[in-house]
């Protein structure tokens, strides 16, 4: 059990290394075995991940790996967790008086936009919102895999959802241009994905598949 930790770490930072420093990961594996005899496991491990950190910039794979998980926790997350905190807080059929921060933070008054003639659409826009928030989540896995056939299935379900959104927005009769940001976002999305998949930089990753 005492090892668990330290393994973890150096399994973390084999991954981090790439497949072009293979020979370097299976030489830290081997000396992880000898510094855990001499109770170091923890420390030899830290300091291959600190390693294996240090030098992402450096080569094109590490690049490209940075790149990808910025994506992920700079957008599709915080997408994910913004998308699904409207859903809850009622939009985009509840209006907040301090603007979308005020319904994100629950902050100013809230009024209904909803009438008794439109009022059951509500629970609808709710469900539709959570499922544009849902598949950013393996959207988000599949990235880091690179798994671009994923990623585009994902995005082209996020599009058919937003497009979903629209038709029930205008069918409620609610203003469209609340929809602006989130599909601002999805666009964003998109062509940050479409350049990530594209990206070649010394044959840092195998010729992806067009996912649009």
């Amino acid at each position: 059990m005492k090892q668990a930790l330290p393994r973890l770490l150096l399994a973390l930072a084999m991954q981090l290394l790439g497949s072009r420093r293979r020979n370097w990961a299976l030489a830290m594996a081997y000396e992880f075995e000898i510094a855990a005899r001499d109770g170091q496991a923890f420390r030899f491990a830290f300091g291959c991940l600190l390693g294996a950190c240090r030098s992402l910039p450096h080569h094109a794979e590490g690049r490209f790996m940075l790149a990808s998980y910025a994506l992920v926790f700079g957008l599709f997350l915080p997408m994910a967790t913004a998308l699904s905190m409207a859903a809850t807080a009622g939009f985009p059929f509840v209006e907040a008086s301090d603007g979308i921060h005020g319904l994100m933070s629950g902050s100013g008054s809230y009024r209904l936009m909803l009438d008794a003639g439109t009022l059951a659409l509500g629970p609808a826009l709710t469900l539709v919102m959570l499922l544009l928030a849902a598949c950013h989540l393996p959207a988000a896995w599949w990235v880091l895999d690179r798994d671009w056939h994923r990623v585009g299935t994902a995005l082209h379900l996020a599009a058919a959802i937003m497009a979903t959104l629209a038709i029930v927005t205008a069918c409620a009769a609610l203003d469209f241009a609340v929809l602006l940001v989130p599909f601002a976002a999805l666009v964003a999305e998109a062509v940050a994905i479409a350049g990530l998949a594209r990206f070649k930089d010394a044959g840092c990753a195998e010729e992806p598949a067009a996912i649009f």
